[in-house]
């Protein structure tokens, strides 16, 4: 195994540095640095030098004398005659020739200027240009042909590197084929094609400038070109013809020409081929190598005279002999190798020194950005409650500078740490997060929330808190508190707020001895939101709340527990006069229109009043209880009502038969029974009416009244009258196959006519059940035309036109409409049991009936009389024309075997004891005979 030496490593390192930094300097990494050295050579040795060179500026003044750009030609024609006299070395236009003038006469005599016999050669500019920028192809604009055979052709293209700047001129452009020289070398005294590096050391104040204007009007001595380069260009910065160079940021292009020109008559700059600059470097790493030893400082000392030492020999490299030696590669080499000569002096210990030294830096320099930028305030202080240092935070915060917080009592800033003992009340804190008040240097106090923690640094106790200001965020938390409680339109609070309100209120160590709750619900509010919309519903909401909150003032605490439901609380001991007089001083406050979007709007309010500890003891009742009195103020249109105990005990129980009664219609709870009707012309019966019965498993027989309404009130009343119509039906169909051919009439309720699909239904039912429709009676009341006639009106026509009997139920209660009466197909009147129960005593009564039975023959209709009781009510219905009579005189409502036993027996008997004659005097007559007979059954009828 061979083992290498640290003298060998070292030599290693050299080659390896010769090995980069030549790879660099080959590949052009290092031309940047280069072009950067050269740059500050040409300043540092920028000088004038002698020139011959004289350059005729087309100059603003020139513009100015001369007025409209480009010239006429003639005016160049000129300049030529005024430089044949004065006998140049040369003359070079650096002007375009290549088109046409827009007078011939002008061409014609700057051609004779040229073609005139001189002793100096006229050099005219050949350039070329891409066609755009999208477009490579190349344009080459030369002078026009009768020009260009008197005089000379140079190219004037620049050639920029890629840093955007000019720094070398080529001496030859091939151009179409054709080999052409720059105005740099007119005399090929270069080898072709061979870019010139401009001496940018050269001042531009070496060459002489005089005005083109001044030259044309003989201002100018002839002598000043004899023998001399006149260059004839645009300096003029309008004119656009300015070149990005080193040293100077931008040249007019005939001054850059002239420097290249100039560079080339003091000698072209030369470089050293690649290989001897290779050579060069790797003397330079050589002796660099031999210089650097084990003593950093030492090294130091050798990289500065290296470095002199390179800067030296380049610059007389070029100011002497116009060699081009470069600086970049042999600074790069030397530095490399001082880097590796210094880390190969350092030992492990040093560098783990240096490392940590360098890794505290680091930190502690994150460490002081963290808190230089915190945007909380954080401020180091001693254990005598001093403050040593504070972040920018901490002068924000206190609107102090940094100066007025240093040296000064922390306790003067935190009341926290006022008083005694700072440094055991900061020793006290830490850990935790505290919030407090704190005070500017001003005096204005506001709220923080601050942390301490320990730090011992040597032997000296610290103390580190950070102060945050919570202004804002308490601010967000009233806001949120304020969102929370109250309600975002009226500003009131909400149902949160009112029951936290009550839950005090009726708290064990409440201090008031009763509290009465008012709960306020607006009137005719759903017609304002369905006609006017919600924006007009939402102003009116926030007048009556503004109209409430004047009326209460300050004697109760209101709030807006949703739509249009506001309650109000008076927890003060209040008599039940001061709790009347508060709700009329509320409802009268609606009394005044609301004058909304041009519309005075009424709106009124019922108020139901539930107190404390007489109607409930905890908050939920109490709303109820408020809730149910609300309610009966609405139905009775009283401004307030009181709870009442009764009241609300029908309220459960509605509540409770609503949710059984699906339940109840999807069993077997519901029963039809049967009343029978009798036919006062026959003394039969060919009819009856269907009526539903609940029959509840716990509670017994329920009211139809009761349950009824309640389905009324919610969409059970439609498989409700579904399941009757089914029943009712089935029922029909039965009793004819035991012979008995009876129609039955069904109740039908007042929403069943505004639902369009009813009929539909009623089709279907007719069908499954395979019933004739006229044995089906449907019995609808006046009131029930009143929602929507017309809906209602054509919903009865689809009715009948299935065959489906149609009769007016409860006939003169109602809102009784001979237009109705007109229009409407039905086929016959019930009169209401009001009038017949109260006929024989009442001769208005009785007027009714007779004046109802003659207006309905004369509409062709039939006659129902319900509440027929007596003998006598029968004989004077039959004498007055009634149809048919309904009521306990016969039978009340039977099962559907009850019923029909009593048919077939009621029936029979009527035909046996007529002897075939069936006169309503001669059934009735039989009738009476039978009850004597068969007590029981008469009983059972009762």
């Amino acid at each position: 195994m061979i083992r290498i030496g640290r003298r060998q490593v070292w030599w290693l390192i050299a080659l390896a540095t010769l090995l980069v930094v030549g790879a660099m300097e080959a590949g052009g990494q290092l031309r940047p640095l280069e072009n950067a050295a050269s740059d500050t050579r040409a300043r540092l040795l920028r000088h004038e030098v002698p020139s011959n060179v004289v350059i005729i500026g087309i100059d603003a003044a020139s513009l100015q004398a001369l007025e409209s750009w480009p010239w006429p030609r003639r005016h160049h024609a000129t300049l030529m005659e005024q430089l044949g006299v004065a006998n140049p070395r040369r003359v070079f236009l650096d002007i375009d020739f290549s088109a046409a003038a827009p007078l011939s006469l002008d061409d014609a005599l700057f051609d004779a200027a040229l073609a005139r016999r001189r002793d100096f050669p006229v050099l005219l500019p050949t350039f070329f240009q891409y066609a755009s920028s999208a477009d490579e192809h190349l344009i080459v604009s030369k002078p026009l042909p009768r020009f260009a055979r008197s005089v000379d052709l140079v190219g004037v293209n620049a050639a920029p590197g890629p840093d955007a700047l000019t720094r070398e001129w080529r001496n030859f452009w091939t151009l179409d084929g054709e080999r052409m020289a720059s105005i740099i070398d007119p005399e090929h005294r270069l080898p072709e094609e061979q870019p010139v590096p401009i001496d940018f050391s050269i001042s531009p104040s070496s060459f002489t400038y005089v005005s083109y204007a001044d030259v044309l009007a003989g201002r100018v001595s002839r002598e000043l070109f004899n023998g001399r380069s006149v260059f004839v260009g645009a300096t003029a910065l309008e004119l656009g013809d300015q070149i990005a160079v080193p040293v100077y940021g931008s040249l007019p292009g005939i001054v850059v020409q002239a420097l290249a020109a100039e560079t080339v008559n003091l000698g072209a700059p030369r470089a050293i081929p690649t290989w001897g600059s290779l050579l060069l470097l790797a003397m330079w790493i050589a002796l660099a190598a031999l210089l650097f030893d084990s003593s950093w400082r030492r090294n130091l000392g050798v990289l500065a005279l290296l470095a002199a030492a390179t800067v030296a020999v380049s610059a007389y490299a070029f100011t002497g002999s116009r060699l081009v030696l470069g600086c970049a590669a042999p600074m790069l080499a030397i530095t490399l190798l001082f880097v590796a000569a210094t880390v190969r002096s350092l030992d492990i210990q040093t560098w783990r020194a240096l490392s940590y030294a360098i890794g505290m830096r680091r930190r502690d320099a994150l460490l002081k950005s963290v808190v230089q930028s915190s945007t909380d305030c954080i401020v180091c202080i001693d254990d005598n409650g001093i403050i040593k240092t504070a972040n920018p935070a901490a002068s924000r915060l206190f609107a102090c500078a940094a100066y007025d917080l240093v040296d000064e009592p922390i306790a003067k800033f935190i009341t926290l740490l006022a008083g005694e003992g700072a440094g055991a009340r900061l020793a006290a804190l830490h850990g935790q997060i505290r919030e407090c008040d704190a005070r500017t240097l001003g005096g204005d106090v506001f709220p923080v929330e601050i942390s301490v923690s320990r730090v011992r640094l040597n032997t000296e106790r610290l103390h580190t808190a950070i102060v945050r200001d919570i202004r804002e965020r308490r601010a967000q938390t009233r806001r949120l508190q304020h969102q929370a409680t109250h309600d975002s339109l009226t500003s009131l609070p909400n149902r949160d707020a009112l029951l936290a309100h009550l839950e005090r209120g009726l708290a064990p160590d409440r201090s008031q001895p009763s509290i009465a709750l008012l709960m306020l619900d607006l009137c005719r509010f759903k017609e304002v939101n369905d006609t006017l919309g919600h924006n007009v519903g939402d102003r009116v909401l926030c007048e009556v709340a503004q109209r409430f909150q004047r009326a209460l003032g300050d004697r109760g605490f209101i709030a807006r527990i949703g739509g249009d439901e506001f309650t109000v609380v008076l927890d003060q001991p209040h008599s039940a006069e001061t709790i009347a007089s508060t709700s009329q001083a509320l409802a009268d406050s609606l009394r005044a229109p609301i004058d909304v979007a041009g519309i005075s709007i009424e709106v009124g309010v019922s108020i139901g009043i539930a107190r404390f500890p007489q109607d409930a003891s905890e908050a939920g009742t109490l709303l109820r209880h408020a809730d149910v009195a609300m309610y009966l103020a609405k139905k009775r249109g009283t401004p307030y009502e009181y709870y009442d105990a009764a009241n609300d005990e029908n309220s459960v129980r509605k509540l409770a038969i609503g949710g059984e009664l699906r339940s109840a219609i999807a069993g077997s709870q519901l029963q039809l029974h049967f009343q029978p009707q009798v036919n006062l012309r026959t003394g039969m019966v060919d009819s009856c009416e269907a009526l539903v019965r609940w029959f509840h498993p716990t509670q017994g027989a329920i009211p139809p009244a009761e349950f009824i309404a309640i389905a009324e009130s919610t969409d059970l009343i439609r498989p409700l009258t579904a399941w009757t119509l089914g029943a009712a039906l089935t029922q029909v169909r039965a009793w004819r196959t035991r012979g008995v051919h009876v129609r039955i009439a069904v109740n039908l309720s007042a929403r069943l006519l505004q639902d369009t699909g009813f009929p539909a239904q009623l089709q279907r039912l007719l069908e499954q059940s395979g019933v004739a429709a006229p044995s089906l009676e449907l019995e609808i009341t006046e009131s029930a035309m009143m929602l929507d006639p017309a809906r209602a009106l054509r919903v009865i026509q689809e009715i009948h036109k299935l065959g489906v009997l149609i009769s007016i139920d409860d006939f003169g209660t109602g809102y009784s409409s001979l237009g109705y009466l007109r229009d409407l197909p039905v086929h016959a009147l019930k009169l209401d049991k009001s009038f017949v129960m109260g006929m024989r005593n009442n001769a208005d009564d009785r007027i009714i009936v007779e004046s109802t039975a003659q207006m309905a023959h004369a509409m062709r209709l039939e006659l129902v009389a319900e509440g027929v009781e007596t003998e006598w009510d029968a004989q004077f219905l039959a004498a007055a024309g009634y149809d048919y009579a309904q009521g306990y005189r016969y039978s009340g409502a039977l099962p559907h075997d009850r019923c029909l036993a009593w048919i077939v027996e009621f029936n029979s008997t009527a035909m046996l004891a007529g002897g075939g004659d069936t006169t309503i005097t001669t059934a009735l007559r039989a009738r009476s005979t039978a009850d004597e007979v068969l007590p029981g059954l008469a009983a059972r009828r009762r």
